[in-house]
């Protein structure tokens, strides 16, 4: 139980939060069956040992998940617990915390009343890959401290609390040219070929990698995301490939593992790669071709299997001819190119991260009724959102905060969407005739785009007060149609 003490704020702290979102009580057993962390009914029974015969006993010994829909059932696996006719669980699903393939602890989702029984059910296999999710977050937590791993810089552990994975499914986005780039994932979630990710930043390069990693084969293992531009030069050589024991000033005398141990049998995303020093860039190039690395200050080469996925705002291919990124590197990095568009191509999508975005913000201030003015919407569809989903959700959080009503409305938004930048009016060179039909153009385009009115024309044109077969000409005129 040791490690888990370390961590049992943590620990009771999340099972908290993922009790509230589920609707389910959450319990966690350390490796002698001791309960570490639990909700409701096992919140008492803290520091408490599980009966032996239990369902949890019984997951620890075989390292087996485990889902029971009737206790009292002759086949149950809670037949031999002692407490059996006293249990008030109606329903249980259980997942083994292993490290290095050994069962050192169990978390569990437990249902007590016929609803929350009867969601269960439904979403079973949801729970299931959740708690796996879970399991890997712990042990990747205990694996952090048995390194004494330097936790400004830790392994990604923002786990989505609640039931839905990180999946594909979790990015949002119409046909707007996400979907391709999906499909292209898809085909090549267990290929061991290095992926690309090219994008501005706030697009979702990093939610695309770890789609990649959850579906694929390596999902029991962990994912590993580290920034390249976010550390010093002089610390991301033993970031990434960590160090032994008196290998510089200042460090542990029992040396540290790097990122590249840490995701070994996982994958690691390597952001911002085109900031990656040269000199680092050519020892990059020699884990990639010789799947093995070397500690700072070490003798020996140490084999790693690891996914790699890099991404980066960067023109790598300018960078190329100026000097500043390796040729073979990049090549060896480029063999599965993925490029997330920027929203301001695909405003198709940005009437879902508006909804998205208020829904979830809504629900986390407690205003779960606000809703944002079509007027609004439709500005914010137009806006050119130079940061992206990113900038996008920092605005809607903003507003969610701002709103006075349960309208969003114009006075609610930044100050700072409001601001034009300093350049002339008519800078494409258009006559007025052509600057008031392009104006006209992407009004008519907004309704379009607006959650409200898609694809509803006589909507569109009552909204409007024109005539429905004035829109029609209008839509041919500027090819909207």
């Amino acid at each position: 139980m040791a490690s888990f003490i370390r961590i049992q704020e943590f620990i009771q702290t999340y099972a908290e939060n993922i009790a509230e979102v589920l609707d389910l009580d959450v319990t966690v057993l350390d490796g002698n069956g001791i309960r570490i962390g639990g909700t409701g009914y096992y919140r008492d029974s803290i520091g408490k040992s599980a009966p032996e015969g239990s369902f949890f006993r019984m997951i620890l010994e075989t390292g087996k998940p485990g889902m029971i829909y009737d206790m009292k059932k002759n086949e149950s696996q809670c037949m031999g617990c002692k407490f059996m006719n006293q249990c008030k669980e109606l329903a249980t699903i259980g997942f083994p915390i292993l490290k290095k393939e050994q069962p050192i602890g169990v978390v569990g989702i437990i249902g007590f009343s016929p609803e929350q029984k009867e969601k269960m059910i439904i979403n079973s296999d949801k729970l299931i890959r959740f708690l796996q999710h879970m399991s890997m977050l712990l042990e990747n937590k205990l694996v952090v401290l048995d390194f004494g791993n330097n936790m400004d810089c830790k392994i990604q552990e923002d786990m989505p609390l609640s039931a839905k994975r990180v999946s594909f499914e979790s990015i949002i986005g119409r046909n707007s040219g996400l979907q391709e780039v999906i499909k292209k994932a898809r085909r090549i979630v267990n290929s061991p070929s290095t992926v690309l990710i090219r994008g501005k930043s706030g697009t979702g390069k990093e939610l695309l990698a770890k789609a990649i990693h959850y579906e694929s084969e390596r999902r029991m293992h962990a994912f590993v995301a580290i920034n390249c531009a976010a550390i010093p030069e002089n610390l991301l050589e033993s970031e990434l490939f960590g160090y032994e024991g008196g290998a510089f000033t200042g460090s542990r005398r029992e040396g540290s593992i790097g990122k590249f141990e840490l995701a070994n049998k996982g994958t690691i995303f390597l952001d911002e790669i085109g900031d990656m020093p040269l000199f680092l860039q050519s020892k990059l190039l020699r884990v990639l071709q010789e799947k093995e690395i070397e500690r700072v200050g070490g003798k020996k080469a140490i084999p790693v299997n690891v996914r790699v996925i890099a991404a980066t705002h960067q023109n790598l291919e300018e960078m190329v001819q100026q000097g500043s990124f390796r040729e073979d590197l990049y090549y060896r990095l480029n063999v599965i190119p993925l490029y997330m568009k920027p929203l301001k191509e695909r405003r198709d999508d940005i009437s879902l991260y508006l909804n998205y975005f208020l829904r979830k913000h809504g629900r986390i201030m407690n205003r779960n009724f606000l809703r944002i003015d079509p007027m609004l919407e439709r500005w914010l569809v137009q806006y050119d959102w130079p940061g992206n989903i990113r900038q996008l959700e920092n605005a809607i959080e903003y507003m969610v905060n701002m709103a006075e009503s349960e309208t969003i409305s114009f006075q609610d938004i930044p100050d700072y969407l409001l601001q034009q930048e300093d350049i002339p009016v008519n800078q494409k060179g258009l006559s007025l005739e052509q600057m008031v039909s392009e104006y006209e153009k992407n009004i008519i385009q907004s309704y379009f785009l607006a959650e409200k009115y898609r694809n509803d024309k006589e909507q569109i044109a009552l909204e409007l007060q024109i005539s429905l077969s004035t829109l029609y000409r209008k839509l041919e005129k500027y090819k909207l149609c």
